[in-house]
């Protein structure tokens, strides 16, 4: 895809908004809303008083907008943009960019988180970010995450509402990490979900059938996606390691954990890796039907080679037993 193609796929918000929240996505944010605040504070209890500062609040917006993002390209567009004020990568994961006082990190494997934009801003970012995209998805795949944030003497987390102690834009990045790597987990959970419900009436059919009544060509296409997805998914627990950057900030990490409690990232992990499991099993039970699919071919070629074989030779010895008749009566 070149780049005037991608300028043409114009992220639209109003159609995310159909898109994006399926019924067990929503359910999951429902319950979050429920729970009680996380303090963001190191060396603090973890759970916060569930009372909120009377305070304004500003947007915090995650896409999970491609495969992977052109970092190198982003960070050259930025620089030579006069509207940036401050352009720093780190570690070759993560692109900060300071813009109309808002900030905006980018995500190598294809997410951007802002901080303070409004929507139209989100708007326009999402067009710009389109030509440094890798592997760009299509609007029912682009997954989003929305929460608001303000600065107040207490930090922390709760109500998909963020309460940090400054407008400090390490704070922002650590954050920003976590939210990415769930935005990013929304995806695969949808990708799995979708490849589940594909092919999970494929186990009962062979139990009752003994076989999978689908062709070669169907078989092969589905193992094709499966094992994509696999590979997918081990991409996937990739991304959601502890990244170089908490590393480096090793006094944000307890505030990233945190985060991640509150996001529920391990008990989503663990439900994934289950169902990857769940999709190994079914890539066994094709590789065997299609193992059996084709010994059974062979041994019916095999049959009908040695058939034809044994009526050529009935044949050849019929013919030359009438030769012989015929000589024998010159």
């Amino acid at each position: 895809m070149t780049n005037s193609d991608r300028n043409t796929q114009r992220i639209n918000l109003a159609d995310l908004e159909h898109t994006s929240n399926p019924g067990r996505k929503a359910s999951r944010i429902e319950l979050r809303l429920l729970r009680d605040a996380y303090s963001l504070t190191r060396n603090e209890e973890t759970k916060a008083e569930s009372t909120y500062p009377d305070i304004s609040l500003k947007r915090v917006t995650a896409y999970c907008t491609a495969d992977s993002y052109d970092l190198k390209g982003l960070y050259r567009f930025f620089k030579q943009s006069k509207k940036s004020e401050k352009v720093l990568m780190f570690f070759g994961e993560c692109l900060y960019v300071r813009c109309d006082e808002c900030d905006i990190y980018f995500l190598d494997y294809g997410v951007v988180v802002s901080w303070g934009l409004e929507e139209n801003q989100e708007q326009s970012l999402l067009n710009v970010t389109r030509t440094f995209e890798k592997t760009p998805y299509e609007y029912k795949s682009v997954e989003t995450e929305s929460f608001l944030y303000g600065v107040s003497d207490v930090s922390k987390i709760g109500n998909d509402k963020i309460y940090i102690k400054d407008d400090n834009f390490t704070t922002k990045m650590v954050l920003s990490t976590a939210i990415a790597q769930s935005v990013k987990l929304d995806y695969f959970e949808e990708l799995v979900e979708y490849t589940i419900e594909m092919v999970k009436d494929l186990p009962e059919e062979v139990e009752k059938e003994g076989n999978i009544g689908r062709t070669r060509n169907e078989l092969f296409k589905i193992m094709g996606k499966l094992h994509k997805l696999s590979f997918d998914l081990n991409l996937a627990s990739n991304i959601l390691d502890e990244p170089d950057l908490i590393w480096h900030f090793e006094s944000y990490s307890p505030m990233y954990e945190t985060c991640l409690r509150y996001l529920d990232i391990k008990s989503r992990t663990d439900l994934l890796n289950k169902r990857c499991t769940i999709i190994h099993g079914i890539l066994d039970i094709l590789n065997s039907n299609i193992t059996t699919h084709n010994s059974e071919t062979l041994e019916k070629r095999m049959s009908y080679i040695l058939q034809v074989s044994a009526g050529l030779g009935g044949l050849q010895c019929i013919l030359l037993g009438l030769m012989v008749y015929f000589l024998s009566k010159k």
